[in-house]
This record gives structure tokens, C-alpha cells and sequence, in this order.
């Protein structure tokens, strides 16, 4: 049995499988297995597969939510958070001492929230 054909009977037996599962069944890239699909006239993506580039978007959030947590940890235990860009955070309890506010600081000017969360949810 060829590449081709044994791309073509998994296809037929999983219309939903993406090309990268198939891919690893077959033992080929995900590239070849596109082409094989494409030249059978049969459609490239699994029906209803995410467009774009799902696996980005998570690392994305991913990122944000771990940027969010380093902040929170340093603001919560007093220390100032300062970002690679120069933007500077700060948790001040100077101003509100019952519950202390967020001042975050860029090149452009600086923002004030009323609490840690306000902040996250404004600047990342």
C-alpha cells in the first residue's frame, strides 16, 4: 500500500483527522499528506477545524495569564514590577491605605487602578 493510498483510506475512515494526525500515522509530514489531499480533489482541512493558528493563540494566553501571575506575586509582596518595554508597576497604600491602588508608569505617562485586578485586566 502507497503513501498516497494509505493517506487517502485513513481520510476516508476519519474525515476529521487533522492532516498532522495523519501525518503521524503514516509516518510523512504534514505537508505531504496536504498535497495527497489536494491532489484528489479532497478538502485540505478536517470540516470545522480552527482557522488560524490555534496552538499561538494558547501559547498567547498562556503568556499573558504566566505575565499577569509574576505581576500580581511582585505587587502583592511590596516590590515594584518592571517590564523589559520600561513600563513600571507599582502597588501604592500610601494614597488608600484599606485597600491601595496600582500605578502603572510607561514612557508615554502613567495610569492609576484602583486595585491589582483593574490593572491586569487594562494592561495585559
Amino acid at each position: 500500500m502507497t503513501t498516497r493510498d494509505k493517506v487517502l483510506a485513513i481520510r476516508a475512515e476519519q474525515p476529521n483527522a487533522y492532516a498532522a494526525q495523519i501525518a503521524r500515522m503514516v509516518g510523512v509530514t504534514r505537508e505531504r499528506v496536504r498535497q495527497i489531499l489536494k491532489s484528489a480533489n479532497l478538502p485540505t482541512q478536517a470540516p470545522g477545524a480552527p482557522k488560524g493558528r490555534p496552538r499561538q493563540k494558547t501559547a498567547l494566553w498562556a503568556s499573558r495569564r504566566r505575565k499577569a501571575s509574576n505581576i500580581r506575586k511582585r505587587l502583592e509582596s511590596g516590590a515594584a514590577y518592571t517590564e523589559a518595554n520600561g513600563t513600571t508597576w507599582w502597588f501604592v497604600t500610601d494614597l488608600t491605605p484599606q485597600w491601595g491602588q496600582v500605578i502603572v508608569t510607561r514612557s508615554s505617562g502613567f495610569s492609576i487602578y484602583p486595585n491589582i485586578d483593574a490593572a491586569l485586566e487594562a494592561e495585559i
